[in-house]
């Protein structure tokens, strides 16, 4: 078993892995029970992502906050004494991911997914569950500094997520989505924030988990960059910055730790 670890780790910390999450955006192709068509696969991703169960979910969205929350400040507070329980924390997070925000049932296309997404997510899951096996990594903050400091305040950003997405994703500003709102239920402000606790822990933390968790993100952060181009959408680009730019400087850093 320990073989094939190693061999696994060896594999997604080269270059190969990196091509290999390129070609896996061309040929894993999204899926869909009636109505699918080649030449409109396109709009079959779209469709599945605006219709994914997790639109259905947000008056639910209190219980998933004020869970990120209390695992957060049990984070801070404790530390490395619950670092295994907020690994569990977040690989369960990916699987809820994979499956909330990439999978619908309607009645266009009966039961559809965002096949990428969910394989890019599931392996997440897995290599954030396979933590709380191994215990190897362990949340520290030993690497909190003026360096990465700046990564906390766009965290809390990205967890306050200050947007109405019940009424056309329009900013507000108003400090009850801090506890009511759907970040906590949703893969791109959360990853940020996923990202800044292992890089301010990067001496204690698995370089694979550290590596794969912010190369998924910066695919995932480019993809919704097309958001710019949709007038409706400009706020929604604004918003994802920082899983882009957190994602490239975590990608950064591993590369360092990785050379070290």
């Amino acid at each position: 078993m320990k073989t094939i670890y190693n061999a696994l780790d060896r594999f997604l910390l080269s270059w190969k892995f990196i091509v290999w999450m390129i070609v896996l955006q061309f040929i894993l192709f999204p899926v869909a029970t009636k109505g699918f068509q080649w030449e409109s696969v396109g709009n079959l991703v779209f469709y599945t992502l605006e219709h994914a169960f997790i639109q259905n979910m947000y008056p639910y969205a209190w219980i998933f906050q004020i869970l990120a929350i209390v695992m957060l400040s049990l984070l801070a507070f404790r530390k490395d004494r619950v670092s295994r329980w907020f690994m569990l924390y977040a690989g369960c997070c990916y699987v809820l991911y994979a499956i909330v925000q990439n999978v619908a049932m309607t009645d266009k296309y009966g039961f559809s997914m965002v096949t990428v997404n969910v394989v890019m997510m599931l392996l997440l899951a897995f290599l954030w569950l396979r933590e709380v096996w191994r215990g190897s990594s362990r949340f520290t903050f030993c690497n909190l500094n003026w360096k990465t400091v700046w990564m906390i305040p766009v965290a809390f950003f990205c967890l306050w997520w200050p947007m109405d997405m019940v009424h056309g994703a329009i900013p507000d500003y108003s400090l009850v989505y801090l506890f009511t709102g759907g970040s906590a239920m949703a893969f791109c402000p959360m990853t940020p924030i996923f990202l800044t606790l292992l890089v301010l822990s990067k001496e204690d933390i698995d370089l694979t988990l550290l590596r794969v968790t912010a190369v998924v993100g910066f695919i995932v952060g480019c993809y919704n960059m097309g958001n710019f181009a949709a007038d409706a959408g400009i706020y929604l680009g604004f918003y994802h910055l920082p899983l882009v730019g957190i994602s490239f400087y975590a990608l950064l850093i591993s590369k360092r730790k990785n050379k070290s």
